[in-house]
Order: structure tokens, then sequence, then C-alpha cells
């Protein structure tokens, strides 16, 4: 019998500070990773802002600091390319006929897709959860 792998997909829609939504991903997708799934979370609308490099929130959990840990651990992050673009994160710059989405505003290994990409996502996934609303 092959052990196959499980997929988890998760997106949130909230952004990483002024509610809980955001830890309550971090630690499930913690304990998802422990578990041996395969982790791939699409950051959507003002959940962007967690893709942030170098936050240093000073009273509420570190949701950036998290998400480059989990991303160290094998968890694939998706970041929605038009809610960055609006929110200036990346340009979206054409460079040499490809979309060029390098900037030192955004965690290393984030990855940027359109919903396009999320519906992708949400194929390969065994599991899907929705953090945030409004």
């Amino acid at each position: 019998m092959v052990n196959q792998q499980k997929t988890l997909g998760v997106m949130i829609i909230s952004p990483p500070f002024g509610n809980q939504y955001a830890d309550h991903m971090c630690r499930t997708i913690s304990r998802a990773l422990d578990k041996g799934y395969r982790v791939e979370i699409f950051l959507y609308g003002d959940s962007v802002h967690a893709q942030m490099n170098a936050q240093r929130p000073k009273t509420f959990y570190p949701v950036g600091k998290v998400l480059k840990e989990l991303i160290d651990r094998g968890a694939v992050v998706y970041s929605c390319e038009i809610c960055s673009i609006a929110r200036g994160y990346i340009s979206g710059e054409l460079k040499d006929g490809k979309k060029d989405y390098s900037s030192t505003k955004v965690i290393e290994g984030v990855q940027f897709t359109t919903i396009f990409g999320f519906a992708e996502m949400l194929n390969r996934a065994d599991k899907v959860v929705c953090f945030g609303g409004s």
C-alpha cells in the first residue's frame, strides 16, 4: 500500500492584525505540517499584508515571521498578484516579456498567482479551510 501525502489547501482573506484569523491559520498549518500534510496557502484581499518582510509587531502575533518559518518547513504560499499590486507589494512590471515580481517588501518564498492559480490549488487539495471574513 502506497502512503500518499494529503494536501491541505488554506485561504485567508482577513488582514494579519486586528483579529486572530491569521494566528489560527498559522497554528493550524503548523499542526498539519507536523502530521505530514502538504500545505498550500492562498493570501487574498487584505491578507496579503501577512507577506510583508521585516514586520515587527510588538503586541500582535508575528504572522510574517511565522509564515516564513512555515515556508521553510515546506508550506507553499501563494499571494494574489492583483491584491499585491493594489497594496504596493509588487509592481507587476514586465521584464524581458515575463512578469517580474521581485520585491524586498515580500517574504522570501512567496509566489504570486491569479485567482486561477487558487482554483488549481483547490483541485490539488484533499481538504480546504478558509480563515477570515467580514
